[in-house]
């Protein structure tokens, strides 16, 4: 009897048998990782957007900073040439060396509006003049895919001042068409400006 218990004492007890795993902590952690992954995409989308809106706006100043530039440069041009610094101005239809004459006071009055020159069927921009054309001294717009350009049309003569209290000479108008390029030469800015002269 006291073989028996010994033996009976040496068998492992048996465990009730364990219940089957059915899988849904596994289903739900993989749910959780799909949202998360999901989420990370779309936020990752997010920030590449928001670093390509950056960029165009950063080109597109630039590209405004050029035009800008093209304005300024077409007006130190204009007094160059008033002053005897620079060579006389000849305003031609065809717009030769970026001087043009207005749609609307060409011969024949074939565009009776007062169009600017660049929206004129059959402008090309390849008779503007660049940036730092024909000025000492002056360097490329930095920064650019393309140097700005401009075109300048003698609009005509502005009447003297009445009642002023002093004699205002005559003075003659120019419309300034400049176009700025970024970075990339597919962002192009167009700016536009009257300049005055005595």
């Amino acid at each position: 009897m006291t073989r028996r218990r010994a033996v009976a004492a040496a068998r492992p007890r048996r465990r009730p048998p364990a219940r089957r795993q059915r899988g849904l902590s596994l289903i739900t952690a993989l749910l959780f990782m799909v949202a998360a992954l999901i989420l990370g995409v779309s936020v990752l989308s997010i920030n590449v957007m928001q670093e390509r809106m950056i960029g165009n706006t950063k080109d597109r100043d630039l590209a405004m900073q050029a035009a800008e530039a093209g304005l300024r440069d077409a007006e130190l041009f204009l007094r160059l040439s008033a002053t005897g610094g620079g060579t006389m101005l000849t305003f031609a239809d065809d717009c030769a060396g970026g001087l043009c004459t207005p749609p609307s006071q060409r011969a024949g009055g074939i565009y009776p509006s007062p169009l600017p020159v660049h929206k004129v069927p059959g402008f090309s921009w390849n008779v503007a003049r660049r940036y730092g054309q024909g000025i000492a001294d002056a360097r490329d717009y930095p920064g650019v895919a393309r140097q700005p350009q401009y075109v300048i049309e003698k609009v005509g003569t502005l009447a003297a001042c009445v009642g002023c209290g002093t004699e205002d000479p005559l003075r003659v108008a120019y419309r300034i068409t400049a176009r700025g390029y970024g970075a990339r030469e597919d962002t192009v800015v167009m700016l536009q400006s009257i300049y005055a002269m005595r």
